[in-house]
């Protein structure tokens, strides 16, 4: 054999080598020791120790969801604000339901309203508590808190709703210049074929 062809042997030989050599480095490999603890390369899934673990929370028995007809009113507007009562199934097999009594529901609506209004949930267990708006700073997100008494227990919701949000700012006093005008957005709605 030449001495051309004995070079050529080795280093297809080196090739090989060297490829088996960085698949091996790539595949996972897995570790198996002979042993007690090992399964002796058999998996072995363990069960938690439930002692250890913290239990799952529990659905609220009763819940409470609130908002207001308008989320934009004018500064000397009327709206109505929403509170829906549930009570939920303790096994959670089916939907929530409307308490079987009529509840006493209470919003207190703040600054700068800060008013206390109280109304009562019908059948569906939804209370419609009207409110009038009268409120000369525009633009400030007006918190609305609802609250009711449900076995022994008062669950409570919040919404909000800004009056007046788009009107153009004024110049206070001691002020120089013109006010500022707002910023006009246009929405181009398109529909699809």
């Amino acid at each position: 054999m030449s001495a051309h062809a004995k070079r050529f042997a080795l280093m297809v030989a080196a090739l090989i080598i060297l490829s088996i050599a960085l698949v091996a480095c790539q595949a996972p490999g897995t570790a198996v020791t002979a042993g007690p603890q090992s399964g002796n390369g058999v998996n072995v899934f363990r069960t938690p120790n439930s002692s250890l673990t913290s239990p799952t929370p529990t659905f609220p028995p009763f819940t409470v969801g609130a908002w207001p007809s308008n989320y934009s009113p004018g500064n000397n507007d009327n709206i109505t604000i929403y509170v829906l009562c549930r009570v939920q199934d303790p096994t959670m097999n089916g939907p929530a339901k409307p308490p079987a009594q009529h509840l006493q529901v209470t919003i207190i609506v703040g600054a700068p309203v800060n008013q206390t209004y109280t109304g009562s949930t019908d059948n569906d267990g939804l209370a419609a508590i009207p409110l009038a708006i009268n409120d000369s700073d525009s633009g400030r997100p007006v918190v609305v808190q609802a609250s009711v008494n449900y076995g022994n227990a008062t669950y409570t919701a919040q919404t909000f709703f800004t009056p007046a949000p788009a009107k153009p700012p004024t110049a206070t006093p001691g002020s120089k210049g013109k006010p500022t005008p707002s910023a006009t957005v246009t929405v181009t709605v398109t529909t699809g074929p």
